[in-house]
């Protein structure tokens, strides 16, 4: 039997075609590594589990998946190594990891605030952060942010870490337990973990920060360097997607909390969205957003290119850093963030996004 040689290159270049759109496919998988080793109402909820559930990944043509790690460090150590393409990462462990030389890049912010506050019980005669000379201060662990802000506090105010007694008393329901055990007078830890306090008796007075740590902001998205440069339109349609995904969270709360329990049902509240746990999942869900956009902003038409982070405020953030012994060199924005790919995330259509019902 003859078989035309048209016929065998149609047949080789339907293959083909087949290989290559297969590899494509594949190409735009993206691996997300949590700087947590476990799910939380935070933003693995309103940039990961909300677009993905709103189908704002598929519109993009990516697909998204998580991996979960034991902090910053170890998730910025997964995109080294090439187990995850983008990292939820604090923004000082980026600063280090960039000064040991590992090839990473900060490319988009996830969040706007600086989530870390020093809290005391309600009544108590702390008033200011000078107030705090001869007191005990819980911090999350000596290896925590909270620790480094802790630092950076008492330095602003004249103080230094032998002025006061400091103690690690882990974060949320641990943290409350110290708290009424009477074994701190204060706590330095972030805004999720001071819901939970709440949630689990204790309210705390928040004491007024310096003005200089109001231009610092905390988990950013990371990526390497190759990804950068062979892969930067998968990062921007993954950031696009994600940010819309803020975006609908803040116009649709409640919508957005279904959302993410379809997406993650292993958080509290899940099987029973009437129920308290899922009152105080969306409570959580609420304070981690608030870190996300604009302060005391809450018309996302208004924003603007809210997480094009600015040199002014990465200059502030790695000033931070240095002063309080996390990196041991001045380093500039450039050797931290390229923002060259914001351009083509902003200006996003907040027109269709619009409430599943």
């Amino acid at each position: 039997m003859k078989i035309s040689r048209l016929s065998v290159f149609q047949k080789i270049a339907a293959c083909l075609g087949i290989f290559l759109a297969t590899v494509a496919h594949a190409q735009n998988n993206l691996t997300i590594a949590l700087a947590r080793n476990t799910i939380t109402p935070a933003e693995e909820t309103f940039t990961i589990a909300v677009p993905k559930q709103l189908g704002y990944f598929k519109e993009e043509d990516i697909s998204v998946a998580i991996i979960t790690t034991s902090g910053s460090t170890a998730a910025l150590q997964a995109v080294a190594n090439g187990s995850a393409d983008i990292a939820y990462a604090s923004s000082t462990t980026i600063a280090s990891a960039v000064e040991r030389g590992i090839p990473v890049k900060a490319f988009a912010g996830i969040t706007v605030q600086w989530p870390y506050f020093i809290g005391v019980p309600q009544g108590s005669a702390i008033k200011t952060i000078a107030d705090l000379k001869g007191r005990r201060i819980g911090v999350i662990s000596l290896a925590s942010a909270s620790y480094a802000d802790l630092k950076a506090n008492l330095h602003l105010a004249g103080l230094s870490e032998d002025d006061v007694t400091i103690v690690a008393v882990g974060a949320g329901a641990r943290a409350a337990a110290a708290l009424r055990n009477n074994e701190v007078d204060a706590v330095d830890s972030y805004s999720d973990s001071f819901t939970v306090m709440r949630q689990n008796g204790v309210t705390l007075t928040l004491l007024p920060r310096p003005a200089e740590m109001e231009k610092l902001f905390s988990v950013t998205m990371v990526t390497s360097t190759k990804m950068l440069q062979e892969r930067p339109q998968d990062l921007v349609r993954f950031v696009r997607a994600a940010y819309k995904g803020i975006i609908y969270t803040q116009l649709y709360p409640e919508s957005a909390l279904a959302l993410s329990f379809a997406e993650y049902p292993q958080l509290a509240g899940s099987s029973d969205p009437r129920s308290q746990d899922a009152r105080n999942t969306l409570e959580a869900m609420r304070i981690a957003l608030g870190d996300s956009i604009p302060k005391d902003n809450a018309d996302p038409a208004t924003w603007g290119q809210w997480l094009n982070i600015s040199n002014e405020r990465w200059d502030a953030l790695l000033k931070f850093a240095y002063q309080t012994g996390q990196i041991e060199t001045q380093l500039t924005p450039a050797q931290v963030w390229d923002g060259s790919l914001m351009p083509q995330i902003y200006p996003l259509d907040i027109s269709d996004i619009t409430e599943k019902r």
